[in-house]
């Protein structure tokens, strides 16, 4: 069966850049890509799962959902619910995004009864035992950051900005952060985390890209930590842009109320 025209594997969506288009500063290709929404989680309703696979080959699966809303310009507030596996089922993941102070994040699982606020120091936690950790997920080390744009790269057959990221908080785990970002749509297609030791830890691949109500989010990625042999590869099954949130669905009631 083929696939509809609206989902369509990475090296056939898009349109390529403009060869006389003016190009942008780092600051402003930063700007775009912490603007979109590539993951769902600033403005969108999706259904995911991930695959965890370890060293050994074996797997594991994570089913979840999330909605979320945009805040302004790359700040959102999202609530991620869990599904599977049975032992994490109702647990949830609330963070509110903030431009001029700390993010705030709680993790609920329902053997505790209870919501734990996630502090600053334990950003660099894996998140839910997948290869994103908490700061992946909160984007603070792109937002908080030195950026210099080192050139153009190609990504496949797609023109990207390749971008130098050195993170400015002193909570970060990355010393460093390479990105390279589609130069038609800022889709981010590859970023190298390097950590204190300036040794490369994590590497992130967009596999798949999916365009909705003329948005783009990456509906295939996977993420490899190098130092221990274990990777992530998550997959946004379903997104829509159409559901409508209050601030009231983001908060620490709602995210211990049950499902």
């Amino acid at each position: 069966m083929k696939k509809p025209l609206w989902i369509l594997p990475l090296l056939l969506s898009g349109s390529p850049a403009r060869a006389d288009s003016p190009t942008p500063s780092a600051q402003q290709v930063l700007g775009h890509v912490l603007d979109s929404d590539s993951w769902g989680l600033s403005g969108a309703s999706i259904s995911a799962h991930a695959t965890l696979t370890d060293k050994t080959g074996a797997k594991s699966e994570l089913s979840f959902s999330a909605r979320s809303k945009r805040l302004g310009p790359g700040v959102s507030e999202s609530l991620v619910r869990f599904s599977a596996p049975a032992e994490l089922a109702g647990a949830g993941f609330l963070q509110i995004q903030k431009q001029d102070a700390d993010d705030e994040r709680f993790l609920f699982l329902p053997d505790l009864k209870r919501s734990r606020r996630i502090s600053g120091g334990l950003r660099a936690n894996a998140f839910m035992g997948t290869d994103m950790s908490f700061a992946d997920l909160d984007r603070r080390d792109l937002r908080d950051s030195t950026v210099s744009l080192t050139g153009s790269e190609p990504i496949e057959k797609w023109d990207c900005f390749k971008l130098e990221v050195l993170p400015k908080r002193a909570d970060s785990q990355y010393s460093r952060v390479e990105l390279w970002a589609r130069k038609d749509n800022y889709v981010t297609l590859r970023m190298k985390m390097y950590d204190r030791s300036k040794s490369l830890v994590k590497v992130f691949t967009t596999l798949e890209v999916r365009r909705v109500s003329g948005q783009w989010f990456i509906s295939k990625s996977k993420m490899v930590n190098q130092q221990q042999a274990h990777t992530t590869e998550l997959f946004l099954d379903q997104i829509s842009t159409s559901e409508q949130f209050s601030d009231d669905d983001f908060t620490v009631r709602a995210l211990e109320k049950s499902r």
